[in-house]
C-alpha cells in the first residue's frame, strides 16, 4: 500500500479550524499524547466508516460505487455502536464532516494499463468525502488528479471497465480514471481492525469491543481454531502459543478453552491455571495475539500497548502483534521512549483552544534528553542493564527480534542513533555522555562495504574508533548492512517464495525484488540462531 495522508474536519472532536492530518503507510506509526486528548478518536474513524470504505469498494469491476458516488448518488451507511449519528460530528459548528484521503506517491507509469487512443489518463490522487448533519448517514465523494488541477473528476455519463482493476473509463471513453493506488488504500482502511485499551477479560458472556472479541466469543474462537480440523487454523494457535511461551520464557505453553467453554486453560510448565488467575500482561498477549491471527487485520489500530505489561515487555508485544498485520500498525501510547524506539513516524496529539492539535513529531537534538524521555532508569530498574545503539527506528525492530535468540532481549535497552547524525566521526561527547547512564554500552553498526576486498565506509571507521577510545563494545558490520544477513529460508517465510535474499554486498534498494528496510524485522523474526550464530554479527551479540 502506498502511504496515505488522512485528514479530518468536523469528525469529533477534531474541528475545522483545527483538523487532524496523519500519515499512514507500512511499518508502526505512533500518534502520541495525554488522556482524553483525541489519539483514539483517530483509530475510531476506521471502525465507525468502514460501511463507507467498503461501500466504496462493492462491485469493483461490475458496478463500482464509487464512481456512483462521485457522479452525484449519495451513498448511505449506518455507524456501529452509535444510537444517534450525529454524535460522529463536531460540537463546536454546524457545518460538514470532511475527510480526505490522499496518496502521497502515486504510481504515474500505466504498468500493464492499456489505454485507448486519445483518451486521457487521470492517476487519482484524493478522495474528498463530506457528510451534513442535517443528513448525517449520507455521505458524498469527489476525486481528483494532479492532471486535472483542483476540479474533480466527474463521470456524468456513466463508465466501463479498463483492463485492470480499478481504472475506468467515463462514458465517452475519452477520460480515463486509474484508481488504484486509492481504492488500495481504502481497501486497507475497510480492513483494519481496532482495538481499544480493555483487552484482557474473560469474564462475561460472548461479546466484542470494538473488533476485540471477549468473553466466551474468544473462547470459542480459540477453541474452534485449535480443534476444528482446519490445519492452517491450527498452525496459528499453535504459533501464536509458541511466541508467547518465548517471550515470558516458559519452558512449556498449552492454552485450551475449559469443557464449559467459560475460560481458557492456560498450562505452563507442567502446572494448570485459569486464564483469570494469570496475570494481566499474559492475557493481554493471549487474546491480542488470538484476536489478530483469526482476522487477517490489513492495518492494527491499538490503543496503549504497554498498558499491564513490564517495560522490557513492552515492544515485544507491538512488534510481535504487528506482525500479523499485512499493512502497518497505528498504536496511541503515553510513552515517548516506546513511540521513538519502534514507530516509523510519531504524530503528536495535544489539547488545543479549537480541538485536539496532531502534528508530526519534531525530535529533539539533544541526546541526553532522548534518553531522560526514554526513561532508561526504569528499564534498569526492572533489570535492563546494558544499551545497544543501533543506526535507526528500522534497526531497533529487526535488533530486538535478534536479541531473543541469545536470551538478551531483556536486559538490553535499544536505542537508535538516527543514522549519519552520529554514526560517524567528531561524535565523541555526546557518545560519551551515555556512561552517565550504563558502563555497558554496546554499538552495532552497518559497514556499507560494497565488496569484500574494500574497507568499511570511513565515517563508519572514525565511529569505530571514538568506541573503541571511550570504551563501547563495538561491531562493525563485516557485510554491507543488517539486511545481507538475513538467510533465504528467513525472507522467504516473511514475504513468500517469489522473494529471495541479498548477497553479502548487495544493495537493498538495488534488488530486483526488494523489500522496506522498515520491514526488516519481519524477516529477523523467522532468522534461526544456528543462522545467526554463523555471523560476526550473531557472535557479537552474544557476548555484550
Amino acid at each position: 500500500m502506498k502511504t496515505a495522508r488522512l485528514t479530518l474536519k468536523n469528525y469529533r472532536g477534531f474541528s475545522d479550524q483545527s483538523p487532524a492530518t496523519v500519515e499512514i503507510g507500512g511499518g508502526l506509526t505512533a500518534l502520541l499524547g495525554p488522556n482524553n486528548a483525541g489519539k483514539s478518536s483517530l483509530k475510531l474513524l476506521f471502525y465507525e466508516l468502514r460501511a463507507l470504505f467498503g461501500t466504496w469498494l462493492n462491485g469493483v469491476n461490475s458496478s463500482p460505487s464509487l464512481l456512483t458516488n462521485i457522479s452525484g448518488q449519495a451513498v448511505s451507511i449506518n455507524y456501529p455502536d452509535t444510537s444517534d449519528p450525529t454524535e460522529i460530528f463536531n460540537n463546536s459548528n454546524e457545518r460538514d464532516i470532511t475527510v480526505e484521503i490522499e496518496v502521497l506517491d502515486p504510481t504515474q507509469e500505466p504498468g500493464e494499463l492499456q489505454l485507448r487512443q486519445n483518451a486521457v489518463r487521470h492517476v487519482v490522487h484524493k478522495l474528498v468525502a463530506t457528510c451534513a448533519r442535517n443528513s448525517p448517514n449520507s455521505w458524498h465523494a469527489k476525486i481528483f488528479s494532479r492532471s486535472a488541477g483542483n476540479a474533480p473528476l466527474k463521470s456524468p455519463n456513466g463508465y466501463t471497465e479498463a483492463n485492470v482493476p480499478f481504472c475506468y473509463y467515463n462514458g465517452e471513453g475519452s477520460q480515463l480514471f486509474d484508481c488504484r493506488d486509492l481504492l488500495e488504500i481504502v481497501r486497507a482502511f475497510r480492513d483494519a481492525r481496532y482495538y481499544g485499551a480493555f483487552r484482557n477479560t474473560l469474564n462475561q458472556g460472548s461479546s466484542n469491543y470494538y473488533d476485540f472479541q471477549i468473553g466466551t466469543a474468544f473462547i470459542d474462537l480459540w477453541n474452534n481454531w485449535k480443534t476444528a480440523g482446519n490445519k492452517s487454523h491450527s498452525r496459528a494457535i499453535t504459533k501464536i502459543t509458541e511466541e508467547i511461551r518465548r517471550l515470558f520464557d516458559f519452558r512449556q505453553l498449552e492454552i485450551n478453552a475449559s469443557v464449559s467453554l467459560k475460560t481458557l486453560l492456560v498450562t505452563i510448565d507442567g502446572n494448570q491455571y485459569r486464564l483469570g488467575e494469570m496475570g494481566s500482561g499474559i492475557s493481554q498477549f493471549i487474546m491480542a495475539l488470538g484476536n489478530a491471527a483469526t482476522s487477517a487485520p490489513s492495518i492494527i489500530l491499538i490503543d496503549e500497548p504497554e498498558t499491564n505489561l513490564h517495560p522490557a515487555l513492552q515492544i515485544d508485544f507491538l512488534l510481535t502483534l504487528a506482525q500479523y498485520a499485512s499493512v502497518g500498525c497505528v498504536f496511541s501510547t503515553h510513552s515517548v521512549g516506546l513511540a521513538r524506539s519502534v514507530a516509523t513516524s510519531i504524530f503528536t496529539v495535544q489539547k488545543g483552544n479549537n480541538g485536539p492539535v496532531v502534528r508530526p513529531f519534531e525530535a529533539t537534538h539533544s541526546y541526553a534528553e532522548f534518553l531522560g524521555e526514554l526513561s532508561f532508569s526504569a528499564f534498569r530498574d526492572m533489570g535492563c542493564d546494558r544499551i545497544l545503539l543501533v543506526e535507526g527506528v528500522n534497526d531497533v525492530k529487526a535488533v530486538q527480534q535478534l536479541l531473543r535468540l541469545v536470551g538478551k532481549e531483556h536486559t538490553t535497552v535499544i536505542l537508535p542513533l538516527g543514522g549519519d547524525q552520529l554514526v560517524a566521526g567528531g561524535r565523541e561527547h555526546e557518545l560519551e555522555e551515555l556512561k552517565r547512564l550504563s558502563e555497558n554500552v554496546y554499538a552495532l553498526v552497518d559497514s556499507e562495504r560494497p565488496d569484500a576486498s574494500a574497507a568499511a565506509a570511513q565515517r563508519r571507521v572514525q565511529f569505530e574508533q571514538i568506541c573503541n577510545r571511550i570504551g563501547f563494545g563495538v561491531c562493525v558490520t563485516q557485510k554491507r548492512a543488517l539486511e545481507n544477513y538475513f538467510p533465504d529460508s528467513a525472507v522467504k517465510a516473511a514475504f513468500g517464495a517469489s522473494f529471495s535474499a541479498l548477497g553479502p554486498y548487495d544493495r537493498l534498494d538495488q534488488h530486483p525484488n526488494g523489500w522496506a528496510k522498515s520491514d526488516n524485522w519481519k524477516i529477523a523474526h523467522h532468522v534461526k540462531e544456528e543462522d545467526l550464530m554463523q555471523t560476526d554479527v550473531g557472535r557479537f551479540l552474544s557476548e555484550i
